[in-house]
């Protein structure tokens, strides 16, 4: 028995396209017989028999509903450099009538190269301190800059998830990262920060760009580990005489900052949540305290434990949850919210638990609930600001060049609050001020430095920190007193002034002096972490 035979087509066209050949049975071929004259013997050719494998029945697929490209020979081979980048862009900026080469090899490694890319650089600021705006914005800048229309970018708290839709196939790749630890390390969202900037300039190979942002990564840190805590006891100190604390207690505060930061550095460490490490470092303060009338019954013992509170409220997440949350992202912003009530929750925990023990050995603190700072001269006020100031810049490694810019507007923001509370604003408004006046002058020094504003107004804002206010409320609060209740809100309310009023100045700069029109078209809120070109100029600068 002779199969039946279906011969191919010599061509078969994209099924997507216009034209459709279809595919039908052809009846076998028949032996053939060769007659010649009669003076010739009959030539007969014996019956030949092809057998080949049936073709297996095609399911029918429909074509797509909008016209595609035509298809041709040519398929070029992308790379992720400025031929491929430009390759890119004319596929997705040409009409579909056009009949140039469609990249279908290489474009969906492409688009998930840049995309891994894109979302790299993103977690790093977003996890060095940046807010949720500044990461959007940073992932979508940075996939026009390399060519990809259509990206969608979202931030919920903990995970990053990139988006990108094909606008001729409506095929789409989505990316996803999470971000599990977050600390403030601003050398590295600094450095990350200019290496965006860069690419967004002139986009450079995919490979050489995660090169550098490895460099970054993998980095020494600009200071040592020993460093940071004394950073960090610099601190504690400059706020013991902030308010007004001697030298016994400027050393006691000194002194337990710095086990402070070391035992939770230890905590955190081997994983232990959050909140147990703040009631540890809560606990510490009125232990230092109790040991400072031995040395001097003169001195205040609860300026200790205010110091210590100061200290640890200047790493609370307060600036970045009202940040996110005035620029629409609610979730993240409410997310970074109770995460800093947790801790703040910690600390009166570890602080009223530590001053009970105490108490029930018979070491009384002597805390007055109706403590007020002392103002003094305002040259030793200022000197204890910048002092805040300078440990804060080296706990989070700020880059040395802005380190006197920091100071200036330490000091300038100490001033203006000072003023403010001597003239009756009051607390709430007083600080609204101080930090309204110190953004403003943020915009202009971060220029200078080459430095995000987020850095510089984050640590100028620090001995602003309404720690005083928070202790006082807790004492009142341990006494059943109702009015530690409200001295609780308005320190609420002092962290609230001060992160939304640094975030209005540098609003009212982007739009002034910056593109805030075409920004706020796109983005609620201002950009802090990253470089906005402060011009209405089209001149090529830096670029969101």
């Amino acid at each position: 028995m002779t199969e039946r035979t279906r011969p191919i087509p010599s061509r078969i066209t994209d099924p997507r396209s216009v034209e459709v050949v279809q595919l039908t049975a052809v009846p076998p071929t028949t032996p053939s017989t060769t007659t010649t004259p009669a003076t010739t013997a009959p030539i007969t050719t014996p019956p030949v028999t092809t057998a080949t494998a049936p073709i297996p029945k095609q399911p029918y697929r429909a074509p797509h509903p909008t016209t595609p490209r035509p298809v041709t020979t040519s398929i070029p081979i992308l790379r992720a450099d400025a031929s491929g980048i430009a390759a890119v862009r004319a596929y997705e900026d040409a009409p579909s009538t056009s009949t140039i080469a469609i990249p279908v090899i290489d474009i969906a490694a492409y688009t998930r190269s840049v995309l891994d890319l894109t979302m790299r650089l993103a977690e790093v600021i977003f996890s060095s301190g940046a807010g949720a705006e500044d990461a959007s914005a940073a992932m979508l800048a940075l996939t026009r800059a390399y060519g990809l229309r259509g990206t969608e970018a979202n931030i919920t708290h903990t995970i990053i998830t990139l988006t990108h839709e094909d606008q001729s196939t409506h095929e789409a790749i989505s990316r996803s990262r999470d971000v599990k630890y977050r600390t403030l390390n601003y050398a590295k969202l600094t450095a990350t920060s200019e290496l965006i900037a860069d690419l967004i300039d002139e986009p450079t190979d995919v490979a050489e760009a995660r090169k550098r942002l490895a460099t970054i990564v993998s980095s020494k840190p600009q200071v040592t580990l020993l460093y940071r805590r004394v950073g960090w006891s610099l601190v504690g100190a400059g706020a013991a005489a902030l308010i007004g604390g001697g030298p016994i207690v400027i050393l006691a505060a000194f002194i337990a900052a710095f086990v402070i930061d070391f035992l939770t550095t230890a905590l955190d460490k081997r994983r232990v949540p959050l909140f147990y490490q703040t009631v540890v470092g809560g606990a510490i303060g009125p232990l230092f305290a109790a040991f400072v009338p031995l040395v001097d019954p003169t001195a205040t013992p609860s300026l200790v434990v205010v110091a210590t509170i100061i200290m640890l409220l200047a790493g609370v997440t307060t600036f970045g949850a009202v940040h996110d949350t005035l620029s629409g992202f609610y979730l993240t912003g409410t997310a970074r919210l109770i995460e800093a009530l947790l801790i703040t929750g910690g600390l009166v925990a570890g602080v009223a638990g530590s001053s009970l023990v105490l108490s029930k050995f018979g070491l009384d603190l002597r805390i007055n609930a109706d403590l007020t700072p002392t103002l003094g001269i305002l040259a030793i006020q200022l000197v204890a600001a910048v002092v805040i100031v300078v440990g804060f810049g080296l706990a989070t490694q700020v880059p040395w060049r802005a380190f006197w810019v920091l100071c200036l507007l330490g000091a300038v923001a100490e001033a203006i609050y000072l003023g403010a509370t001597s003239s009756g604003f009051g607390l709430v408004w007083s600080s609204g001020a101080a930090a309204m006046g110190a953004g403003l002058l943020a915009a202009v020094g971060a220029r200078i430095v080459r430095t995000p504003p987020l850095v510089i107004i984050v640590c100028a804002l620090v001995p602003l920190v309404p720690g005083l206010a928070l202790f006082r409320g807790l004492l009142q609060m341990s006494d059943g007193d109702i009015n530690g209740l409200l001295n609780l809100l308005t320190a609420g309310a002092i962290a609230v002034a001060l992160a939304a009023s640094a975030i209005l100045a540098q609003l009212i700069v982007q739009y002034v002096w910056g593109p805030g029109r075409s920004l706020q078209r796109r983005f609620v809120g201002p950009l802090m972490a990253l470089p906005v070109r402060l011009s209405r100029s089209s001149k090529p600068g830096a670029r969101i």
